[in-house]
């Protein structure tokens, strides 16, 4: 056994010498071209060696050769600027200036001459360069005492001048990484202008180039980067800009900057027209919709709570309007339906606010629970199952603040019964389109519309009327399972029955007049027979 594998060694160690051999012929032969293929033999041994050598080896290159360059550029700024503002402490504005401009100057050289034989790191350079042409420009005017330009104007031209050179750059070598600096150049001019429509402006413009972006190379990521910057300087902007030293306090006057911020909820909403494409998944544009919504509500109900308290309804109502637009043309146009749905919510819960504002409570109750069955109606034109179940939690917590909260008023009372009846039988009628494969959904309303139609007619009749009307009740749900031929009707009808039923001989018995008692008790015994009858013919059957 022992010289068999001993044979088998000396086998494999003379395959391998003779691959060697070959390989060495031919690297000779070639003159250390390495373009020719390898034998199987060698091309095993190769990547055995790979497989050793870059299990340990992989680490140490990664943080050799970027985690260095990145360290060393850092270091590098960081010394820079700490020599620019040496200079510029010594009383030397200009040489600070001049010598902050060389610097630049000359990292881009490096950076140019490194290119090939470095290409990471010559991009590191080459960002590093950028951010610091930002900060030498930044100081000729502002954080300085003893400033260069006098102009805070000319200042901002001249730091817009260099973002404007940094868009044209990430375009031209399109780096969403350059673009994004360029996007944080902006927003901190933005912010340092510390003037209302200079700021809000630039953050419009932010937001509207982010799209242009996303349209043109799907920088999807680009998207929320601008999402965060442009809604952070509207959130500064209206705490009073405490960055460049004004106290912290919300502004004193809106000076209009409700309107910017509708101009940029209307363009960030845009991502949702663009077309489907690999460059970017159902969830990233969705989730761009919803931070875009995130934000835009914060700052709209910072308006409303600091500006707006009493007439809010036209703000609310104009938001309200565009979203339902806004989403019948996503429905029509858009190949990601779910943003259609998006909008269409936030458009009827910004209406639904927008009527408790115009009606308040509990009046409002009744215009909520009509506009409950226009949000299902357009559901089933939108085919969302999304918006019916989001419905029904709005549609069942705003019965239960009327329930708790509220005085009984007959209309509401009627029409939160005719909605929830209405409402289930739509569902059923149209299940297929929502593709619901339950009824879970359409129980909810049967029985929440059973539970209201009881307490709609125990509050609409007299107290000697009631086993009547609910008696009354139960033959109309008998009525309507014949003739829909639905058997939850008579589940309906069954359990109306039985609440007539306890209520005639807990509480009518006790104290109504005795022409009444003998009343409900002939009415509801022949009701029973009838129905006893129904059931003995159709068990029969």
């Amino acid at each position: 056994m022992d010289s068999k594998h001993s044979d088998n060694g000396e086998r494999e160690l003379i395959k391998r010498l003779e691959a060697l051999e070959a390989r060495v012929s031919r690297i000779e032969k070639y003159n250390h071209i390495e373009s020719f293929p390898l034998t199987s033999i060698e091309k095993s041994i190769s990547d055995e060696h790979l497989n050793n050598v870059s299990g340990e080896s992989l680490l140490e290159s990664r943080i050799g050769e970027s985690g260095l360059a990145w360290l060393g550029n850092l270091v590098l700024f960081f010394g820079i600027t700490f020599l620019v503002q040496y200079i510029e402490d010594t009383g030397n504005n200009w040489v600070s200036s001049i010598f902050g401009y060389i610097s630049v100057a000359a990292i881009f050289g490096l950076a140019h001459y490194i290119k090939h034989t470095f290409p990471k790191m010559a991009s590191i350079f080459n960002l590093n360069a950028y951010l610091l042409l930002f900060y030498v420009t930044l100081r000729l005017h502002f954080f300085t005492d003893d400033p260069i330009i006098e102009s805070k104007i000319i200042g901002i031209v001249a730091l817009s001048l260099v973002s404007v050179f940094q868009f044209f750059i990430s375009v031209q070598k399109k780096s969403i990484l350059l673009a994004g600096i360029a996007f944080l150049f902006l927003s901190i001019i933005a912010i340092i202008s510390n003037t209302t429509h200079f700021m809000l402006s630039v953050s419009a413009l932010l937001a509207l180039m982010s799209i242009i972006f996303l349209y043109r190379f799907g920088w999807i990521r680009l998207i929320y980067f601008s999402l965060i910057l442009v809604y952070v300087i509207n959130i500064i902007w209206f705490i009073n800009n405490p960055m460049m030293g004004n106290e912290l306090k919300a502004v004193s006057y809106h000076n209009f900057g409700y309107l910017y911020l509708f101009i940029i909820g209307a363009i960030y909403s845009l991502s949702a027209l663009v077309n489907k494409t690999e460059l970017y998944s159902t969830s990233g544009i969705v989730g761009s919709i919803i931070l875009n919504g995130i934000g835009f509500s914060t700052l709209l109900l910072l308006y409303v709570l600091s500006f707006f308290k009493e007439d809010y309804v036209i703000l609310l109502g104009s938001v309200s309007v565009f979203c339902l637009l806004f989403s019948v043309l996503l429905q029509v146009r858009s190949e990601w339906k779910i943003t259609a749905a998006l909008f269409a919510l936030y458009g009827f819960v910004t209406l639904s606010i927008a009527v408790y504002g115009l009606y308040d409570f509990p009046l409002a109750y009744f215009v909520l629970a009509i506009q409950s069955l226009l949000v299902v109606i357009m559901a089933i034109w939108f085919r969302s199952k999304f918006i019916i179940i989001m419905n029904t939690i709005l549609f069942l917590v705003l019965l239960l603040l009327y329930l708790r909260m509220s005085l009984m008023i007959d209309g509401v009372n009627i029409s939160f019964s005719i909605v929830a009846l209405i409402t289930a039988r739509i569902l059923n009628w149209k299940k297929d389109r929502l593709t619901i494969k339950t009824d879970m959904l359409r129980n909810i309303y049967l029985l929440t519309g059973f539970v209201m139609v009881l307490i709609t007619l125990y509050n609409l009749f007299p107290a000697r009327y009631i086993t009547l009307s609910w008696t009354a009740a139960a033959v109309i749900y008998f009525v309507m399972s014949l003739i829909l031929k639905n058997v939850k009707y008579r589940y309906l009808a069954l359990g109306t029955m039985l609440a007539a039923a306890f209520y005639l001989f807990i509480i009518d018995l006790a104290r109504i007049e005795l022409v009444f008692r003998i009343l409900a008790l002939m009415f509801l015994a022949i009701i029973s027979i009838g129905f006893s009858i129904y059931y003995s013919k159709r068990s029969k059957k």
